[in-house]
């Protein structure tokens, strides 16, 4: 199988060959082999190393939490990048039910791209939400403690001033 992603602007290809418990993946062309140990949450045996993938789709997007951090990849239309980029995203929703562990930032406060804004812990993983564009938080709409379902609004952005 096939896939063509973006992420936070990049275009990405993905191949997927699946043997039984044996997974290869070509990705833009590099690969990476590895063996599926168990299947909820998906646990990979790569290169000798256990490694957990907590995953959600939702229509085009999947969100992908690997390694400690979390990754939406849209599937994009006609296997090309285009239109406006993944990154562009105001809203900050969870990508999974969860807890909210720490809330790093307030409104009014400027971030840049990569930037950690939310701590959650879903399925004993820390997934960590990050602003995906240089902006200022307009609201953080949750707090500590709380629970959160897949795509309640975590925190709201407003898109940097670019100079």
């Amino acid at each position: 199988m096939k896939f063509s992603f973006e992420h936070r602007g990049q275009a990405y290809t993905i191949e997927l060959q699946a043997h039984g418990e044996q997974l290869r993946l070509l990705v833009d062309g590099q690969v990476h082999e590895a063996t599926i140990v168990r299947g909820q949450p998906l646990e990979l045996n790569i290169g000798g190393r256990s490694v957990q993938v907590a995953w959600a789709k939702d229509g085009r997007d999947t969100w992908l939490h690997v390694a400690g951090c979390s990754f939406l990849l849209r599937r994009t239309a006609g296997g090309r990048a285009g239109g406006q980029a993944a990154g562009a995203e105001r809203s900050l929703r969870a990508p999974m039910p969860g807890q909210v562990r720490k809330v790093l930032v307030q409104p009014g406060q400027q971030v840049s791209a990569g930037a950690v804004l939310v701590l959650l812990e879903a399925m004993k993983m820390e997934v960590r939400i990050s602003a995906s564009q240089d902006a200022k938080v307009a609201q953080v709409v949750v707090s500590e403690g709380q629970s959160v379902e897949k795509d309640q609004l975590l925190v709201e952005l407003e898109p940097g001033d670019g100079g």
